[in-house]
């Protein structure tokens, strides 16, 4: 069976399309994705071959995204279209029936509260809540035409289980054989907070100020920030005191990723409610903390209470309060034995459950039934 993979926003290698779906899917199948890109081109990667089609300089230029995706798509012969957003979806049911291929719809965001805030739109105003509206009737709508419907949690899921039926839940977990061996004992006091692109709504400030306060208890903690920063964060934290210490390594590769968060001893964890994508979402950075041996402080939010209720794996806070969280970054720093059982549980968990290998399973299942 060849495979398409469409996406209209995320990059040819992400994590999930690429490093997870795409390659897991090799396995058995032939793969292409058609994805955005500062540069077009057509290359093999990893058994996967990656259609580039390039990418405007501006966002108002997105149509014109959509009609490169899918002049694409009509070039490819294949037999499924696995599509990644509303708009892939719209563009690959005109190839559903243009061409006869089948769709499937892999939802990885709460779109309709995802777009207006990527589009700057304040979540409380009534614009936002008249697009939200408009876009959560359109985007099930359009899936009702998909052949098969897969989510990354079941929060996400729920707005799409109709008649009885519900989308295949296949989360973003960790790639346990990408961590280095199993981390030795923590004994540092660096805490490590670990996102794609941090903005505000990760709740930065808020663990800034929590740091500080960190820092007048243990004043040789250290907070290590991996991943792109967006944020001022030296302004930030020249309104705390005692200022606290902050690293920031920037984009990293995955090994060295796990690398980082090997050295650290606390995993945050801290999307502030507002962001209602953010509040009901499952972040992969969980269970990449927790394949770490981390101990997690993390908001306290239906998905991940789940999971860290389960486990055993960490604290869970208000993620508003700084006091909440420097409260529980306190007491795990010193209950060490206590914080290395939570990341052992945590580890445990991943290595036996929640890890890509098991996703990876029902996504070849879903394959094999269509």
């Amino acid at each position: 069976m060849h495979i398409c993979m469409l996406t209209t926003t995320h990059q040819p290698y992400d994590g999930r399309i690429f490093e997870k779906e795409a390659k897991s899917l090799a396995k058995e199948h032939d793969v292409t994705i058609i994805a955005p890109s500062a540069s077009g081109g057509v290359r093999k990667d990893g058994g996967v071959k990656i259609v580039a089609v390039r990418k405007p300089a501006s966002n108002l230029l997105h149509p014109l995204t959509l009609w490169r995706v899918l002049r694409a798509g009509l070039g490819e012969e294949c037999d499924v279209i696995h599509c990644h957003e509303p708009d892939a979806l719209l563009v690959a049911l005109l190839l559903k029936a243009v061409k006869g291929r089948k769709v499937v719809y892999d939802v990885h965001e709460h779109w309709p509260s995802e777009i207006p805030f990527d589009l700057g739109i304040p979540n409380s105003s009534g614009i936002a809540k008249v697009l939200e509206s408009l876009l959560s009737r359109g985007e099930v709508l359009l899936a009702r035409f998909a052949d098969e419907k897969i989510a990354v949690s079941e929060s996400v899921a729920e707005r799409f289980c109709r008649n009885g039926t519900k989308p295949v839940i296949i989360s973003n977990c960790s790639i346990a054989s990408q961590v280095p061996p199993a981390p030795r004992t923590k004994s540092n006091c660096n805490v490590v907070y670990m996102a794609g692109n941090m903005q505000l709504f990760h709740g930065i400030r808020e663990c800034i100020q929590a740091m500080s306060q960190v820092a007048a208890t243990v004043p040789e903690v250290s907070l290590t920030f991996v991943g792109n920063v967006r944020e001022d964060i030296g302004a930030i934290a020249a309104k705390t005191n005692p200022r606290p210490e902050i690293t920031m390594t920037g984009y990293l590769p995955y090994r060295e990723m796990y690398e980082i968060l090997c050295e650290g001893s606390i995993g945050l964890l801290a999307f502030q409610p507002h962001y209602y994508n953010a509040y009901i979402g499952l972040p992969n950075k969980l269970f990449d903390y927790m394949l770490c041996g981390l101990p997690v402080v993390a908001s306290d939010f239906p998905e991940i209470r789940n999971i860290v209720g389960e486990t055993g794996c960490g604290m869970l806070v208000d993620p508003t309060d700084p006091d909440a969280i420097a409260e529980a970054i306190v007491y795990l720093l010193e209950h060490p034995d206590e914080a290395q059982r939570m990341g052992e549980n945590g580890r445990k968990a991943v290595l036996e459950r929640y890890n890509w290998g098991e996703m990876e399973k029902r996504l070849l299942e879903v394959y094999r039934q269509i």
